[in-house]
């Protein structure tokens, strides 16, 4: 990683402006509708979609590195560096982005995903080329201004303090600790308070200058815009990017995809006091968006948990009025995924048979254990893939109601798919697609090796127990 004064590398950069060559036009492929599809000299993907009318313009950047590629004790860099990096750049200090953030009529914000990091910028039109120099400027020259980096370590560290509050993300995150023990998909998003307290500016630079490049960017721009201006526009302000000292020359993006288990991961167990449920898992490691059972693994998990006439809420909780709260969920990553199923009840029920209070924790695991089972050896019926298939189609329509999140969308999909963004212009398509006999495979082929995550009340102490 380049550790060079960051004066240095703005000298350079000048010098290097003046003796590239003008970009080259980039290759257009038109998608569904109105979406154009380039890849700019520099390697960066731009997607735009032309919304004629639109009264605001979306922005989303997405730079893809995420915690699969954390190394050993860097746990949290990529939210440090996320939370870090609107603080400064060479020509602007923190206190001038926010300014320019404040006159752009709309808003710029950096998050976190566990495969990437994501700029969204929100402005009216006729203020889209000032938020276009500050998003570019700040993808090229951040330079982390200390103070931030100390004010932003102390909120990380207080997040950490109060976070997985929550009985879910409790139960969650320690069931993802055991699915991917081994990667950096085990480490804890925001850190430990350890490696936190020890990250050093120069971790964040060296980061920074190492994953920041134009190849791994996604650019997307959705509203009133005309395509070729935006990519010319965005070629221009990133025409004195450096590619010797900020690794364009470098290869393409590594491709870090996680295997399938081959054995079966320890069970967790966890007790915490003045809890008044028990919080079930069961989950599997599962594909990543870039595989071809992407669409199979979304229309099984609407079957199992992911809406209101799945398997588990007609059986746990309308036959056996088990649960508060129970489903599943698909969370298919750029280098891999899992399925997750959920029940979180009261800790005991009345046995009609023997009239006495129960435990319903074995209950509860072996109901999950048998719906994803069925599905290895049942195909679903036509009625239920139908069901499926509407309920995923309408959702995903209504999910690009608002501006941004129809950039949102374009872009994870460009970022993730083997088609790139044509999985979210063609996202119909690709689920209408999906047989019953698919769902039997992919649930035969991935259901092998599950995490399983238990979280119950306890008088003690919190502790937890690896069985």
């Amino acid at each position: 990683m380049l550790t060079r004064p960051l004066p240095f590398i703005a000298a350079l950069t000048t010098i290097m402006a003046l003796a590239l060559p003008p970009a080259a036009q980039a290759d257009a492929e038109q998608l569904a509708g109105s979406v154009t599809r380039m890849t700019l000299s520099d390697g960066m993907k731009l997607v735009c979609r032309k919304e004629p009318g639109a009264p605001l313009i979306a922005m989303q950047v997405f730079v893809r590195v995420g915690d699969g590629q954390n190394a050993e004790g860097s746990a949290g860099i990529g939210s440090f560096v996320a939370r870090t990096l609107l603080a400064s750049t060479a020509s602007r200090s923190p206190d001038t982005i926010s300014a320019e953030i404040r006159e752009l009529g709309g808003n710029v914000t950096v998050s976190r995903q566990p495969d990437w990091t994501q700029i969204s910028m929100l402005t009216v039109k006729d203020r889209f080329d000032n938020a276009a120099d500050l998003v570019t400027d700040v993808l090229k020259n951040a330079t982390f201004d200390s103070d931030v980096i100390e004010e932003k370590r102390a909120d990380i560290l207080s997040d950490i303090d109060t976070g997985e509050a929550t009985p879910f993300d409790k139960t969650y995150t320690s069931m993802r600790r055991a699915l991917y023990a081994g990667t950096g998909y085990s480490q804890p998003v925001l850190g430990t308070p350890y490696s936190i307290r020890h990250m050093l500016r120069r971790h964040l630079v060296n980061y920074y200058n190492h994953y920041f490049i134009p190849k791994n960017y996604v650019m997307v721009v959705v509203g009133d815009v005309d395509p070729n201006a935006i990519r010319d526009k965005i070629e221009h302000e990133m025409s004195d990017y450096d590619p010797l000292v900020r690794g364009s020359r470098r290869g393409d993006p590594i491709q870090t995809i996680i295997p399938q288990l081959t054995k079966d991961v320890p069970a967790v167990h966890d007790y915490q006091p003045d809890l008044n449920e028990v919080c079930v898992m069961i989950g599997y490691r599962a594909p990543s968006m870039s595989s071809p059972d992407y669409a199979a693994l979304q229309v099984l998990n609407a079957l199992l948990g992911g809406m209101k006439s799945s398997r588990l809420f007609t059986t746990v909780r309308e036959q056996q009025g088990l649960a508060y709260q129970l489903g599943s969920f698909y969370s298919p990553m750029v280098f891999a995924g899992d399925m997750t199923g959920y029940v979180f009840a009261a800790p005991t029920r009345m046995d009609p048979a023997t009239k006495k209070r129960v435990p319903t924790l074995p209950t509860i695991k072996q109901e999950l254990e048998k719906q994803f089972s069925i599905l290895q050896t049942t195909l679903p019926t036509d009625a239920e893939l139908t069901r499926a298939k509407h309920y995923l189609v309408g959702s995903y329509k209504i999910k690009h109601e608002r501006i941004q999140d129809r950039a949102y969308l374009l872009g994870v999909s460009e970022l993730s798919a083997t088609d790139g963004a044509k999985l979210d212009t063609n996202y119909a398509d690709y689920i209408n697609a999906v047989t019953a006999k698919d769902i039997q495979r992919v649930a035969k082929t991935y259901f092998i090796h599950p995490g399983v995550s238990v979280l119950e009340p306890s008088s003690k102490t919190i502790e937890t127990v690896r069985e």
